[in-house]
């Protein structure tokens, strides 16, 4: 009787240390900071910004409270390059987010306002001659 309840607690504790080791296979953490606009130094409130991680095919819409906080869950742990999108804006990136299983990476973004390019079309000079 002591090796069949012996048995059963060897195998319990080994089923439970498999589970807990593997993670479910998801092993991913967060990334949360701020946008803000670097000129006007104010959150860029609800609005969505892309969020793509370089040499990986993660990619993911975000979107920022009222104060311009964003939270990025399910992020592959590694280290990643992070960059944020956004139209109207600079592309903005963060090299060494290191992301660790369970835990969230704290970063700050400041938008850069993208160049308006203004387009006007060429107009040849009109030469008036007189004779």
């Amino acid at each position: 009787m002591k090796k069949i309840i012996l048995a059963a607690v060897f195998i319990t504790g080994v089923s439970v240390y498999g589970f807990a080791g593997t993670g479910n296979g998801t092993e991913t953490g967060s990334v949360q900071g701020t946008i803000i606009d670097a000129e006007t130094k104010k959150p860029l409130a609800n609005s969505t910004f892309t969020a793509m991680i370089k040499k990986s095919s993660f990619q993911k819409d975000i979107i920022t409270d009222a104060n311009g906080n964003f939270k990025l869950s399910n992020v592959p742990v590694g280290e990643h390059t992070l960059i944020i999108d956004k139209t109207g804006y600079r592309a903005t990136r963060r090299e060494g987010v290191m992301v660790k299983e369970g835990l969230v990476y704290k970063v700050d973004f400041e938008m850069i306002p993208a160049e308006e390019e203004i387009h006007q079309p060429f107009i040849s000079p009109i030469t008036i001659h007189s004779f």
